[in-house]
């Protein structure tokens, strides 16, 4: 099937990433903001910056669960974090909407593929993670860039690990309060696990530069939670003070972007 790749129009919608409110503000999402792919539909938007390396961003989890047990018919954010990062970053970036999430939203984007399952047990299965990657490379068929770097929060920075080990392109991988080891988050949260995911923490990404950033304050992915796994990839957590799980990134965000970059400078 043909891929069709457009911007997303009026990023505005969205608001700060330290800020929630009790429901998510409607989405409108053009019909030329999607990447369709063979197997699920992708919202994504491009921004054109400075040098020839990209910078693709992947979402959070959203809201899989209303609570505890009960299962959101509509797993987006109701404040896309990495989408307001990367309005702040200058260099030329991507943003890579996970299958299911804002295409469930909009009738006329609606997805006949997705389940529950895909925000829920199966949120990091073989076929998120292979549909993440051919939208991805879609895109750079018609977007050649040299070097490649994967930034993903929470379940984001799983998806990035995961995309990474699979993508001999991408040559630097940034996670922040990723979920890098699946087993340990379920087992430390006494949740069910997730049984139709992949896990980062099963992977070997010795050959590709990485940055691991924690908030000092997450409860929800503490930094310690990955320290065995990122110690048998010879890797250290960055911890950002004052952040806990989704607050407050957006602040610190500009010198997070400085050690990126400096990590790929010749």
């Amino acid at each position: 099937m043909a891929i069709r790749h457009f911007a997303l129009l009026m990023a505005c919608f969205f608001m700060s990433a330290c800020h929630t409110t009790s429901h998510r503000q409607d989405f409108q999402a053009p019909t030329n903001s999607l990447v369709v792919n063979a197997q699920f539909k992708h919202l994504t938007f491009f921004q054109e910056g400075k040098g020839e390396r990209l910078h693709v961003y992947i979402e959070g989890d959203g809201r899989p669960f209303l609570n505890r047990f009960l299962i959101a018919k509509d797993p987006s954010p109701q404040n896309p974090l990495m989408l307001n990062l990367m309005m702040q970053d200058k260099s030329s970036s991507f943003y890579l909407g996970r299958p299911c999430y804002f295409t469930n939203s909009t009738p006329a984007m609606q997805d006949t593929q997705c389940t529950p399952t895909f925000w829920t047990s199966a949120r990091y299965s073989e076929a998120v993670v292979n549909s993440m990657i051919a939208a991805l490379r879609q895109h750079l068929s018609t977007h050649p860039h040299q070097g490649i770097s994967l930034i993903g929060h929470s379940g984001g920075g799983t998806l990035a690990v995961l995309m990474a080990a699979r993508m001999p392109e991408v040559d630097q991988v940034v996670t922040l309060a990723g979920n890098l080891d699946i087993v340990a988050w379920a087992r430390l949260h006494r949740y069910t696990p997730l049984k139709y995911s992949l896990n980062p923490a099963d992977l070997n990404l010795l050959h590709i530069k990485q940055l691991h950033f924690g908030g000092e304050k997450d409860d929800n992915i503490p930094p310690a939670l990955s320290a065995a796994w990122l110690k048998s990839m010879e890797q250290a957590m960055h911890i950002i003070k004052d952040a806990d799980h989704n607050c407050c990134w957006l602040m610190h965000w500009n010198h997070v972007l400085t050690q990126i970059n400096q990590q790929m400078t010749p």
